[in-house]
C-alpha cells in the first residue's frame, strides 16, 4: 500500500456549531486549520472537505482564510455533505485513478503530525484494499481512518464498513489525540497539546526546568501575531541586558545577569515552541537562531571579562578571555567546517553528545551558579582554559576521520 497522498475531512457539527470549528483558536490556530496544516505536513497534498450544516459565506470565508495563508501549499477542493451524496457525486470526488488509499479524518480531530506520520507508516504493511484505523481504549476509531475509495460511500451512508478494520497500534512517542467539542474541551485540548511539545526536547535542562516554563509563556505568545523570528530578535536583547549587567563587575550586578543568561534558555525554547505550534519553521529561522545563541553568549563573556576587569584588574581579564576566544573560534571552526549541522562530522562518536548539551546552552546554568556564588572570574577562567582542552580533544577525534583513505 502507498502512502497516501490525499485527505478527505468530513465536518461535524460541535456542540456549538459547525462554525465553532472554523473560528475557535488551540495555540493560535483555528481547529480546522491545525489540522489542514498537521495533515500537510504528514505529506498530505490534496483536500476533499466534505461540509455539511455550513452557510456559503462561513465555507467563503475559511476557504479565502486557507488559501492566502503562505502555509498551505496543498490543493482543496468542497464537496456538499447536507443531503445523502448519490454514487455519481461520490465519483465526483474525481479521486486520481492510482489512488489506493485516502485518509478519512472528521474536522474535530487534533493530533500532532508526528502521529499521523507514524500511522501511515504502520499501514504500509498492510494489503492493498484494507481499512485501518487508531482506535482508543474502547475499540472504537477516534477520528481518523486510511482506507480505499471504495469504502468512502458505504461509510458516509452509513457509518460502517463492508469489510473488518485493522486496529493500528503506535510504539509512540507520538500518541496524542482528542476531540475538540466545545470550548471547555478545547481549553483542555490546547493545554495538552503545548506540553506534548516536550517530547521535541532532550537535553536534561530542556526537558526538567526550560520548557516547563518555556510552555507558559508559549502559551500566551502564540496567541499575539509575533512571529518566530521576532521571538528570537527579542531574546538577543535579554541577552545583551545580561551581559551589560556582568560587565560592573559586582555580587548583585553579576547575579542578576546571571538570571537574564538562564532566561534567555528558556525563552530560547518559545520561539522553537512558537513555529512548530503555529507551522512556522524554517531553515532561515534555525540558521538566525544559532546566529543569536552565539551572539548572546559573545554578550555574556564580553560581559565577564570587562566585569572581571573592573574587580581584579585587566591581566585577570585579558589573559583568560584571550584564551577563550582562541579556544572558541577552535571549536566553532571544527565542529562546521568542513561539514556543518552541531557537529554532524561527529555523529556516533562519543563526543557528539558533548557537542550537542553545548550548542544547546544549557550550560549557561553553570554561569548562573558560579554568579550565585560571586565567582564570576573564575568560570571566566574555567572557559578559557577548558575550551582549549576540549577544542583539542574535538581535533584529535577529528584528525583520524579525517584523513582516513
Amino acid at each position: 500500500m502507498t502512502p497516501p497522498k490525499t485527505a478527505i475531512i468530513r465536518t461535524v457539527p460541535s456542540k456549538e456549531g459547525t462554525r465553532f470549528l472554523f473560528r475557535r483558536n488551540i495555540a493560535g490556530l483555528s481547529v480546522f486549520k491545525r489540522l489542514i496544516f498537521s495533515l500537510q505536513r504528514a505529506g498530505i497534498e490534496n483536500f476533499i472537505i466534505l461540509a455539511q450544516d455550513i452557510s456559503v459565506s462561513d465555507k467563503n470565508w475559511v476557504e479565502l482564510g486557507i488559501q492566502n495563508d503562505a502555509r498551505f501549499k496543498s490543493q482543496i477542493r468542497w464537496g456538499d455533505l447536507s443531503k445523502e451524496l448519490t454514487e455519481d457525486e461520490l465519483n465526483s470526488l474525481e479521486l486520481p485513478s492510482e489512488v489506493d488509499s485516502v485518509l478519512f479524518v472528521e474536522s474535530n480531530f487534533v493530533t500532532t503530525a508526528g502521529l499521523i506520520k507514524d500511522f501511515i507508516a504502520s499501514t504500509q504493511g498492510l494489503e492493498k484494499g484494507s481499512i485501518a484505523s487508531l482506535p482508543v481504549e474502547s475499540g472504537y476509531s477516534d477520528g481518523m481512518y486510511l482506507l480505499p475509495p471504495s469504502s468512502i460511500g458505504c461509510y458516509l451512508r452509513s457509518g460502517t464498513f463492508e469489510k473488518p478494520v485493522t486496529p493500528i497500534t503506535l510504539s509512540g512517542p507520538w500518541f496524542y489525540r482528542q476531540k475538540v467539542e466545545d470550548s471547555q474541551s478545547a481549553r483542555t485540548v490546547e493545554k495538552e497539546l503545548l506540553h506534548e511539545h516536550k517530547l521535541y526536547y532532550s537535553q536534561f535542562m530542556d526537558v526538567w526546568v526550560n520548557s516547563l516554563i518555556s510552555i507558559k509563556i508559549s502559551s500566551f505568545l502564540v496567541r499575539t501575531p509575533l512571529t518566530p523570528n521576532q521571538i528570537t530578535l527579542f531574546g538577543l536583547v535579554i541577552g545583551l541586558a545580561a551581559g551589560i549587567l556582568f560587565a560592573q563587575g559586582n555580587y548583585w550586578s553579576g547575579f542578576v545577569g546571571g538570571l537574564l543568561l538562564a532566561a534567555t534558555a528558556v525563552w530560547d525554547c518559545c520561539d522553537g515552541d512558537v513555529a512548530r505550534l503555529k507551522f512556522m519553521e524554517s531553515d532561515f529561522g534555525e540558521k538566525l537562531d544559532t546566529a543569536c545563541d552565539n551572539v548572546i553568549n559573545i554578550f555574556a563573556f564580553t560581559g565577564l571579562m570587562f566585569g572581571t576587569a573592573h574587580a581584579q584588574g585587566l591581566a585577570q581579564a585579558m589573559i583568560p578571555f584571550l584564551l577563550l576566544i582562541f579556544g572558541g573560534s577552535s571549536i566553532f571552526y571544527l565542529i562546521y567546517f568542513p561539514k556543518g549541522g552541531k557537529g554532524s562530522f561527529f555523529k556516533n562518536t562519543p563526543i557528539y553528545e558533548v557537542i550537542q548539551i553545548l550548542a544547546s546552552r544549557n550550560f549557561i546554568y553553570i554561569i548562573f551558579i558560579f554568579a550565585v556564588v560571586g565567582k564570576l572570574d573564575w568560570f571566566l577562567w574555567l572557559a578559557g582554559i577548558g575550551s582549549n582542552i576540549f577544542a583539542l580533544s574535538i581535533y584529535m577525534c577529528k584528525a583520524p576521520k579525517y584523513h582516513r583513505p
